[in-house]
Parts: structure tokens; sequence; C-alpha cells
């Protein structure tokens, strides 16, 4: 097509058709392609309204075209640019009033961790909430995390302490609580803690990166933005937890298998998994299934469907709520 109309100057589509034996549509198919690329150039005293434009010359003008267009872009750029510096420069310090700055620094290992809980003990103005929901620390740690606790507790600092009921059948964190108690620390167990915490005063923090995997680390948390929330947190757990007593570290076999019970109903009801709550229990996955057996005949069901019916019709559910009851408060 672009071979006819560069040699023969005079010709329609009709007749081009009909050289190249082809249809009508395809012809104006080939025009449009040559049009947009700019070998043909549109003239309507000719017979054919186009004109030929010599290969050379149509690529002068489509380099000419790109040029154009590349500088448009790159002055279109360099206005967005200036625009970003300008804003970066006067606007980014006028953040609004109500956005607060949080910190949050990530403690990757055990000597991170020890930093941190040594430099809290030594900012502490008023008091100290720790929260312990593993397992029993080693001696060298439980003997730094004395020493930082009786520092404060010398300093006037107040001292809640929040462990485990397992905690105290160790003989090991059993002598350690009793001395903390003996120090003027305000010591309570619980059944269930739901993470390790340490809030000190109403501007530092400390809570684990996973609470499901403590080698991950812990997170240190710097302002007073979350202070209110992790505060609750700990306030919660304290109402629901039960003075330390060296007297009482043995419970009763009526009384721990139903705290148990409770704290297993209320992860069924949260629809937690098997292995998240033998890790939550710090027990093995095998002993929470004869557990749930247990519950279910107890209850005189099958399926754990039938035991939350059972469980709503007999009004356990409404008691394994996260709202304290008035004999946990009364604790």
């Amino acid at each position: 097509m672009y071979e006819i109309a560069l040699r023969h100057g005079s010709w329609t589509m009709v007749e081009v058709a009909a050289r190249l034996g082809v249809a009508e549509t395809v012809v104006e198919e080939a025009l449009d392609r040559l049009e947009s690329v700019g070998l043909l150039h549109p003239a309507p005293r000719t017979r054919s309204g186009y004109t030929a434009v010599a290969p050379e010359v149509a690529l002068t003008r489509l380099f000419a075209l790109e040029d154009r267009q590349l500088a448009r872009h790159q002055a279109q750029v360099a206005h967005t640019r200036d625009a970003i510096t300008a804003v970066m420069r006067d606007f980014l310090d006028l953040r609004s009033p109500l956005r607060r700055t949080l910190e949050v620094e990530v403690l990757r290992t055990a000597e991170q961790v020890d930093s941190f809980l040594d430099g809290a003990a030594s900012l502490a103005r008023q008091d100290a909430w720790l929260m312990h929901a593993g397992s029993t620390p080693p001696i060298p740690v439980l003997d730094a995390m004395l020493l930082r606790i009786l520092g404060m507790l010398g300093d006037g600092i107040e001292v809640r302490a929040l462990f485990l009921h397992r905690h105290t059948r160790d003989p090991l964190m059993s002598g350690y609580l009793e001395e903390l108690s003996r120090a003027g620390a305000q010591v309570r167990v619980a059944t269930h803690l739901p993470q390790r915490m340490l809030v000190v005063d109403r501007d530092l923090a400390m809570v684990p990166v996973d609470p499901e995997d403590s080698a991950r680390g812990a997170c240190a948390v710097h302002g007073t933005e979350l202070m209110p929330t992790l505060r609750a947190i700990y306030e919660h757990c304290w109402m629901l937890a039960t003075p330390f007593a060296k007297d009482a570290v043995a419970d009763s076999p009526a009384q721990q298998p139903m705290a148990v019970e409770e704290v297993l109903i209320r992860m069924l009801v949260e629809g937690m998994k098997d292995e998240a709550i033998a890790r939550r229990l710090s027990v093995s996955s095998r002993t929470v299934s004869r557990m749930i057996s247990a519950l279910l005949d107890q209850l005189g069901v099958q399926t754990r469907f039938q035991a939350a019916l059972e469980l709503n019709r007999r009004g356990w559910l409404a008691d394994t709520s996260t709202e304290a009851r008035p004999d946990d408060c009364a604790a």
C-alpha cells in the first residue's frame, strides 16, 4: 500500500483494493496505520486524500514528537519534585495537633531486654507493674529480677507482681514470690495470664513481640498514649487474681480444677485451637484434649457444639465473660 502511494501520485482506495486483490476495508485499515506512523499525510486536494511522506522524513517527525513528549514529561516531573520539596521543607513539621508521637523500640536479644529492664527500674518514679506468664526463668534471671524489684521498693516505688498459680508449685519460684512479698511488693497469682508485661509509671512499658513465642523479643514502648490501655489490661488481670500466700501454695483439689475449667471454657468460647490453648496453659496438646474430653463427659455431651449449647443453658458462658465478677473483685 505504501509503495503504491509513494510511486504513484494519483490513486484512489478503490483502485488500490482492486490492484492488490483485497477488500476496501483492508486498504482502509492500512491507510490508518500508515497515517499513524507518519508515512501518509492528509492532503484533501488529491484523489486519494493523502500524500506519501519519505521514510526518513517520517522518522524525523516521530523523533521530534517523542522529544516534545519527553520534554513535557520532564517538565511535569520537575514541577512535581519542586512541589514535594516545598511540602517537605515547609509543611512536614506542621502536623495535626491530634497526632501524637509513640516510640516503639524492638528488643531482639536477651542483652537488650536486660539493659532495658535495668534502665526502667532506675527511671521508675511512682509504680512498676509486672506480669510474668511464662515458665520459671533461670536462677541468674530470677536473681536479677529480684535485685531490680528490691531496688525499686527501696526507693519507695509501688511494685505489683502477677504470676501464675503453677509458679507457686515450683519451690524456687515460691521462695522468690515469698521474698518479694516480705520486701513489700504486692504479689498475686492467677490461673491464666495473657502475656508478659511490664508497665512503669505512665510513659514506659515492655510487651512481647509475639505472646506465643518469647524468642522473638520484646517491644519497649515510650510515650503516654498507649499506657492507659496497657494499665487497663493489667488492672483487669489484677482484679481476677488472688493474693499470694505461702500457706495457700497448694490449691485444694476442689478449687484448682474449677479455675482451670473456667479458663478452658473461656478459650473454647473464643474459638482458640487446641495448640493455642496448650501454649497459654503451658501444657501439652494431649493434655488439652484430655481436659476437653473430661469437660464433655461432665456436661454429658459428645461434641463441642453440643457443649456450647449446654454451657449456655447452664449459664456458664455468662460466667466466663471478660468482666470481673463481684467475688473476684472482692478478692
